[in-house]
């Protein structure tokens, strides 16, 4: 069986860390070949290919590598991913955790690795890969802790719905709410809500510090 391994990530040193991590969770003898870019076209064209019966296809992708209006590219990945023979895992960093929920609501097939895992887990998130279990996708170690730890908190203030993300996105280009409201079809009444139900749970008044929470989230 012969394993390719493909990283789209804008930050080379992340990406060298996992070349080794990886390396290191394929037993000796096994045919593996790893690649990494930062071409976001790329990235869709490997999705997109059909693999062979004889080879496997791990393609990692980094949330803050995608282009500016992520959710957009999120939607584009569900579109064209060809899941045969083929494991998509999402990078998130700490920062990207409110969105966790939403990003897992928007492709329930990948696996989720968290940026600042730490290397025994890492290794221990790969051999999982490898595992045969239906469908079943594959969170690593810290990613399961700090969500649990937020779900018996009660923490839920910076949890951010699909609907919220998609709003905030809109709004960043620089568009009123009337002109989303022409533009989707949707009542200017709903929007509102949504994005003052948004700011209340947030604790926030005007968009400035709206903008800012959401730089913090999505950089």
């Amino acid at each position: 069986m012969m394993y390719q391994c493909l990283l789209f990530d804008k930050n080379i040193y992340f990406s060298q860390g996992i070349k080794t991590a990886l390396l290191n969770s394929f037993e000796e003898g096994k045919d593996v070949f790893y690649s990494a870019t930062d071409d976001y076209g790329y990235f869709l064209e490997n999705l997109k290919k059909k693999v062979k019966d004889d080879c496997r296809m791990w393609v990692f992708c980094d949330l803050d590598s995608l282009p500016q209006e992520r959710f957009r590219a999120l939607n584009v990945i569900k579109d064209v991913y060809q899941h045969e023979n083929k494991k998509l895992i999402i990078v998130l960093s700490k920062h990207n955790m409110p969105l966790f929920s939403t990003l897992y609501t928007l492709l329930p097939d990948a696996h989720w690795l968290l940026k600042s895992e730490e290397v025994k887990h890492i290794k221990s998130f790969f051999l999982g890969l490898f595992e045969k279990k239906g469908n079943e996708s594959r969170f690593s170690f810290s990613l399961v802790n700090d969500t649990r730890n937020k779900l018996r908190s009660g923490d839920v203030n910076y949890t951010i719905s699909s609907h919220e993300w998609w709003l905030i996105e809109e709004l960043l280009k620089g568009k009123s709410l009337s002109e989303i409201s022409d533009e989707v079809g949707v009542n200017i009444r709903r929007l509102s809500y949504v994005k003052r139900l948004l700011m209340k749970r947030l604790n926030i008044k005007n968009n400035i510090a709206l903008f800012e929470v959401v730089k913090e989230i999505i950089p």
